[in-house]
């Protein structure tokens, strides 16, 4: 039942209009008084307010502003009476904070219908701070779990920074969101080689955190078995499917691993649909793609992978990365990004890979809050010998 409360000075009016309200219904409360009427709203909470104006001590307009600045009691609809027929009267009750006017001397229907309306609004405000109290428990739950999934995250993908035989590995990792589809990992395989996986699974957020997870252990539990890198592609083609086949669909991986062998100065490589990763040779500076060909893990059971490998020298630079660096500012323009990308890893070659990381970032990724949802994660890897 509807709570109201009634205030006016005179009785024979908080009476009259008590009857309208009991009779059609409603649960009604009094108030004489304008401070009386404060104390009652913030205790008893009515679901609407039936307002005199010409009040003593404090006026019903004062009632209106002291009720509508309180945080208690500022969504109580209020319902202005008054003697005085005249616009000012009215925009001071609106300026005041009422939400609809009545004059006296008012009819039953008049009343009971402006009543009416102002509930209707009421539980409709009530309704819609029902579900936002539900939806903000739900947000601060995902806020949770995008927390810890964060830190997961975080504890799989670790910036690296390391030599093995005068050959560097520096990283970088940039989610658009709080955690992202991007994976990778740099390991010293021997005293001589080091592997390099990068990958970028489907979808972003919590899911996309999830196959991220997935991918890393693929790679970590199939790494010693399968030593070369079209091998392993194979294999975590295979287990990937394994888990997903006829479950989920669209769930894939692009992915390009790399076994350097820093010693002899060759690197043997496989590509499942990842970007190219992007060689500079210092001796004629020239830059050029590893290009190979595959489809990325997850797509089709019987896919195989190439193995091709090249030789490199003191002061070449291997850039790896994910395509989220071209969807920033160049995804519609993928052949320009290639060009621009090659001419400032010329410029930068002989620089520390940190700077070459940094100047890829300030030249070719652009994020802001109102453009993270649309931009993909980015992951950089340098390989500088």
């Amino acid at each position: 039942m509807d709570k109201i409360l009634v205030v006016d000075d005179i009785e024979q009016n908080v009476e009259l209009i008590s009857r309208y309200l009991i009779n059609a219904g409603y649960d009604v409360i009094t108030a004489n008084s304008g401070s009386m009427a404060i104390k009652k709203a913030k205790l008893l909470q009515p679901d609407l307010i039936i307002l005199d104006i010409m009040m003593p001590n404090i006026s019903g307009y004062d009632v209106c502003k002291i009720l509508k600045s309180n945080e208690d009691t500022k969504y109580i609809s209020i319902l202005v009476i008054t003697a005085l027929d005249s616009k000012d009267t009215k925009v001071r009750a609106f300026e005041a904070g009422a939400d609809d006017f009545i004059t006296k001397s008012f009819d039953k229907m008049t009343l009971l219908s402006k009543v009416k309306s102002l509930l209707r609004i009421k539980h409709l405000s009530d309704q819609l701070k029902k579900q936002y109290a539900e939806l903000q428990e739900k947000n601060n739950i995902m806020d949770y779990q995008l927390k810890m999934a964060k830190q997961i995250q975080q504890s799989l993908i670790q910036e690296a920074n390391f030599s093995v035989n005068d050959v560097k590995f520096t990283s970088r990792y940039i989610p658009a969101l709080d955690v992202g589809g991007d994976v990778y990992d740099i390991i010293k395989l021997n005293e001589d080689s080091v592997g390099v996986f990068i990958a970028d699974v489907s979808g972003h957020g919590i899911s996309a955190a999830l196959l991220t997870s997935m991918v890393k252990m693929l790679f970590r539990n199939l790494v010693a078995a399968c030593p070369e890198p079209d091998k392993l592609l194979s294999q975590m083609n295979r287990e990937f499917i394994n888990v997903f086949a006829n479950k989920i669909t669209d769930v894939y991986a692009s992915a390009f691993y790399a076994k350097i062998d820093t010693k002899n100065r060759i690197i043997h490589y496989s590509n499942a649909g990842q970007a190219l990763p992007l060689f500079v040779r210092s001796c004629d500076d020239t830059v050029e793609e590893l290009s190979i060909n595959g489809l990325p893990i997850g797509l089709m059971e019987d896919s195989s992978y190439d193995l091709k490998s090249t030789v490199f020298e003191k002061g070449d630079v291997i850039l790896f990365y994910t395509d989220g660096l071209c969807d920033s500012l160049y995804k519609d323009n993928p052949e320009e990004f290639i060009q621009k990308l090659k001419e400032l890893l010329l410029d930068y070659k002989n620089q520390p890979s940190e700077e070459i990381i940094e100047s890829i970032l300030n030249q070719f990724y652009y994020l802001d809050d109102s453009s993270k949802y649309e931009t993909d994660d980015v992951s950089i890897i340098i390989c500088k010998i």
